[in-house]
């Protein structure tokens, strides 16, 4: 069987589950735990104290603590949706280039391998398991801020290449029911997120600037958002060039879609760290509670 048709058999699969699986059972008066994401930019800003890690500090005062997060981070790409059931998640430093003490640093968050596992029983077991993985940048640089004690435990789940946009998004749905025991759902990316045009700019002396698509396509997220038409950003490159030159590559915009597959139309968000940094990268957070 070529790799083609396996992943047609594969996805057909995951669809038909999508199609059948039923409702988590929940209560009318039943309170979901918090769903966020957070526009994490480059890894220093776990090191340092500027205007978007402040709004993180004031975010962190704000959330009340979880049972468990479940994150979803745009540095762990998969050819199939995995997750993480590591019982004690080891630090993945995904860089280079950086000072060597941002290689030392350390977040010793407990896993929680038994929420992971059920998870990917769920899915019949269409969800892979990894208990190896641990937590990469996109994790641990926001989580370090959020929950600084590392007294929740974390577990990941990856960004599948073999899925859509749509796909993203209508599997978010299914996994957001863990709201409902009290697991936050944090997703780690950029809604603007374009390193080679940052890379221009910053030969061209004008690193600083924000473009009027990466502000263009910013703006039109947040109309999305507040308008509850969240399907809408599961067909982003609908939106032109903006969306284009905003998203070039899909994995940090795609963590975006699993926080809002997992919230309801009547939640009202609120943004954090609203601005850019470098020019080409959105710093918004949104805060769903």
């Amino acid at each position: 069987m070529n790799i083609n048709r396996r992943k047609f058999i594969y996805l057909a699969g995951i669809s038909t589950l999508l199609a059948t699986l039923p409702t988590w059972a929940t209560s009318p008066n039943q309170k979901l735990a918090p769903a966020l994401f957070v526009g994490h930019g480059t890894p220093l800003n776990a090191f340092t104290t500027n205007e978007f890690t402040q709004q993180w500090d004031n975010l962190s005062k704000v959330i009340k603590k979880p049972k468990a997060i479940l994150m979803v981070s745009a540095h762990w790409e998969t050819v199939v949706p995995t997750v993480s059931t590591s019982v004690k998640p080891s630090m993945i430093y995904d860089f280079g280039g950086f000072p060597d003490f941002m290689y030392e640093a350390q977040y010793p968050a407990p896993g929680a391998p038994k929420i992971a596992q059920n998870l990917s029983v769920k899915f019949n077991n269409k969800i892979l398991t990894d208990e190896e993985r641990g937590l990469d940048h996109g994790a641990w640089s926001v989580l370090s801020k959020l929950f600084p004690n590392a007294d929740v435990p974390v577990f990941q789940f990856s960004l599948a290449r073999s899925l859509s946009p749509i796909d993203h998004f209508l599997l978010a749905q299914e996994i957001g029911e863990l709201r409902k025991e009290g697991v936050m759902i944090i997703g780690s990316g950029n809604i603007v997120h374009n390193i080679p045009n940052a890379r221009r700019d910053s030969q061209m002396g004008r690193r600083e600037i924000v473009h009027e698509w990466a502000k263009n396509f910013d703006e039109t997220v947040v109309s999305k958002i507040d308008s509850g038409d969240f399907k809408a950003l599961a067909n982003y490159q609908k939106f032109g060039r903006d969306a284009m030159m905003s998203v070039p590559t899909p994995e940090h915009f795609l963590p975006l879609l699993y926080v809002l597959g997992s919230v309801k139309r009547e939640e009202q968000a609120k943004y954090y760290a609203q601005g850019f940094q470098s020019g080409s990268f959105s710093m918004r957070s949104v805060f769903f509670s």
